[in-house]
């Protein structure tokens, strides 16, 4: 295989898996440039997908999807937003090929005769400084030929001083090389070097919430089995590779952390409040005894219940005391709770704002805290054990990643450096605030490393999420063929299956699907070229949408996270919230930045011609419903309980469900309950058209409800693979449909 090469102007340099341009150096993953260099071995061909996947990874049975994302990763590598496509080409159900112009890199040939006495320069350090050197005697050779022959003297005298001077630079250049080889760089994405990867669990299940017992000799996790909300605790033997089921029943737990002996695994786990007031799960501190679980599956104990608030993130910090996070009033703070005593109390919180996420380090006995402030401002703070804040500094994003995202650090081997992962790359996070990326991007999504308590591995979780669009007809529900019910009634003719069908759909995500309002149009989120962006494609119920029928709007940088997608109502334009900014699309490809000076969380309707929109947004460290002006930024409050999701109707009504799944409407003096639809809310989410509401209900009912003359229908059984409702339209509704959610542990070796 050849090694070195040019693309145009970008050096290809295979053993060191970079691609350089203008002295900028970029590193890729190893089957990426794999793939690059088979193209380039064939350039101008069509070569077939199935080359390409036997070629680069023979032997080893992969996806589509996998050659795909590294196809987006060399795209991204030469600036090529996937439209133009002047390097690589997509050939539709053919494959690809790479139109640039190749050049090989001789190796032997780059020691020119001019240089043979200097041949012993090691030519790894003259291809490191990327020097073309036909290039340069190109330009030697030019000038030789610009002067008459009474000047070649002269001439041959600039030639000798020019490559002497070169020569002089190459070997400076190798002097800083082995310079840095003996004291390499203290910058933590220069320090941290992964070499290694491999599966720790590979089921048909998914895997989560891992962690190393403190001799790290066991991992635990949670196995999923096909019921999607609940899973089992399981322990490996790392060595060993034996596995264990340590609880007896199937629960909701979250994750799993250590009494400093090993000898208790603690979590929190969550029920169904048998009659929610506040919130419709109750959450228990709980724990088993590890050892006791390894010979024989356990129920947990429970240590503390809280009914009203909510709990998480559960870390043993010592002297039998656990610290975790409480949620009161919508905003998060930090206690701790003492097993012995049986009592919690406050250990931590910000004012006017909230705990984001928080670690702790045995070793050092201190806490990192990621706070947000009232203005959606990420800081890093580390407290002692006590409470005590010891420093704060703002996150400095560097435009890496978008400055309203939430990072959720751990501490790490490395000084003062904690490390997260967005899913597409990990950083470093110093307690300065400043990330770095670490230089190893990931080929598949990889959630924040734990490490090992010798710090040479660490645990993550490894996997895809793949979702698509579907269309449910309408026409299948004649408005008369059910008549008004009760909740608590099912039809017997809800035990067929509602039809469908697959209107969008990739290897990857596809979801927050609208129809364009009086057109013929869907705008939808997808990840089908390795990044979060907006797509327009035909509807389906006007043509099969093919890949020539699709085109991306958006150009948002990687690490972006589309929350929601919503039309104009002349159906020109789309507003975008991306990671809590809005961006205004137009369908000519321009984007705008609606700059607020504040995050939103939840994007729920946009009015296009009076510009103001219904939004979630935090406020005083409380996520709050609010409708923006969005010409000036700002807001009125619309309701002081928590909202999950929300809208408006064609007649300025606002609807909405809160934190247990009510819905409530707006009325003349207050807003009202809707007690027909108490038992029908769920985490699905919900859509109105006409003034028709329509949503899907925890059994996985489709259902409609008319605002006007208060009748409710139950209108057939969805399968418990829908993650949410999107819209409608008076041919159909639209929903996301979960197609595969692989998650499995893998364990990361680093030096």
């Amino acid at each position: 295989m050849n090694e070195r090469y040019w693309i145009g102007g970008f050096f290809v340099d295979v053993p060191r898996n970079q691609i350089t341009h203008n002295q900028k150096a970029q590193t890729l993953p190893p089957k990426a440039l794999a793939v690059l260099t088979h193209l380039a071995e064939r350039q101008g061909e069509v070569v077939s997908q199935d080359d390409l996947l036997n070629h680069v990874w023979k032997g080893t049975v992969v996806s589509p999807n996998t050659l795909q994302r590294c196809i987006a990763q060399l795209r991204r590598a030469f600036g090529d937003d996937g439209k133009a496509q002047s390097f690589i080409k997509t050939h539709s159900k053919k494959g690809y090929s790479l139109e640039s112009n190749i050049r090989w890199e001789d190796t032997k040939a780059s020691l020119a005769p001019s240089n043979r006495d200097n041949a012993a320069i090691d030519s790894s350090v003259i291809d490191s400084t990327v020097i073309d050197n036909t290039a340069i005697d190109n330009m030697i050779i030019s000038n030789s030929s610009a002067h008459t022959h009474s000047n070649e003297v002269a001439t041959d005298k600039v030639r000798f001083k020019t490559k002497h001077i070169l020569i002089t630079l190459v070997i400076f250049i190798s002097l800083v090389a082995a310079f840095g080889v003996l004291f390499p760089s203290s910058s933590p994405s220069n320090v941290l070097q992964i070499n290694d990867m491999r599966l720790l669990t590979s089921t048909d299940n998914r895997e989560l919430a891992s962690a190393y017992s403190p001799d790290g000799k066991f991992i635990v996790f949670q196995r999923f089995p096909e019921v999607m909300c609940s899973s089992h605790i399981w322990a490996k033997n790392v060595e060993t590779q034996q596995e264990f089921q340590l609880t007896e029943e199937l629960g909701q737990y979250g994750s799993l952390t250590f009494s400093e002996d090993g000898s208790a695994l603690s979590f929190v786990m969550q029920n169904n409040c048998s009659e929610p007031v506040e919130q419709k799960k109750c959450f228990q501190l709980q724990q088993i005894d590890f050892a006791g679980a390894l010979l024989a599956p356990q129920t947990p104990t429970t240590l503390m219940e809280c009914k009203n608030t909510e709990i998480k993130s559960p870390k043993w910090i010592g002297e039998n005391q656990i610290a975790l996070l409480q949620k009161e009033q919508g905003r998060w703070r930090l206690i701790r709770y003492s097993v012995g005593e049986n009592e919690s109390t406050s250990l931590y919180e910000v004012e006017e704002g909230s705990i984001v996420s928080f670690d702790f380090s045995r070793s050092k006995k201190v806490i990192a805290l990621i706070v947000v402030n009232s203005t959606g401002v990420l800081y890093i703070e580390k407290l002692t054990l006590n409470g005590d804040l010891l420093s704060r500094y703002p996150v400095d994003f560097n435009g890496l990643i978008p400055k309203y995202n939430y990072v959720y650090p751990k501490f790490s081997p490395i000084d003062d450096h904690l490390i997260f992962s967005t899913g597409k790359q990990l950083y470093t996070l110093s307690f300065e605030g400043k990330i770095q990326r670490i230089s190893i991007p990931l080929t598949d999504a990889i959630g924040t490393p734990i490490f090992h308590p010798n710090g040479k591995k660490m645990l993550a979780i490894k996997g895809h999420y793949d979702s698509d669009i579907v269309s449910i007809p309408l026409s299948q529900f004649p408005p008369a063929h059910f008549s008004p019910m009760p909740s608590t009634n099912k039809p017997e003719s809800l035990n067929a299956s509602v039809e469908y069908e697959t209107a969008m759909r990739s290897m990857l995500e596809e979801s927050s699907a609208k129809y364009q309002p009086n057109g013929e149009l869907i705008a939808f989120s997808s990840e089908r070229d390795g990044t979060s962006q907006v797509w327009i494609a035909s509807a389906p119920y006007h043509t099969t949408a093919s890949n020539n029928d699709i085109r991306q709007v958006s150009q948002f940088q990687t690490n972006t996270y589309i929350r929601s997608i919503l039309w104009a109502e002349d159906g020109e334009s789309i507003i975008v919230n991306a990671s809590s900014q809005l961006k205004h699309l137009y369908l000519d490809g321009r984007e705008e930045l609606i700059e607020l000076g504040y995050p939103v969380r939840n994007l729920f309707h946009w009015d296009s011609k009076n510009q103001t929109a219904v939004a979630n947004i935090p406020l005083l460290g409380k996520i709050t419903l609010v409708e923006i002006n969005l010409i000036n930024g700002e807001f009125k409050t619309l309701s002081d309980r928590e909202v999950t999701w929300a809208t408006k109707t064609n007649d300025g009504v606002l609807l909405y469900t809160d934190n247990v799944d009510r819905f409530w409407k707006s009325g003349v003096a207050e807003h009202e309950l809707i007690p027909i639809l108490v038992d029908q809310g769920s985490d699905k989410r919900f859509t109105v058209r006409n003034d028709t509401v329509y949503g899907i209900n925890n059994q996985f009912q489709l259902w409609k409800y008319s605002l006007e003359n208060d009748v409710f229908n139950l209108l057939g059984q969805l399968p418990d693979t829908v993650d949410d409702i999107t819209d409608v339209n008076d041919q159909a509704i639209l929903i996301t449909h979960r197609i595969a959610a692989r998650k499995d542990v893998v364990e990361l070796t680093v030096e």
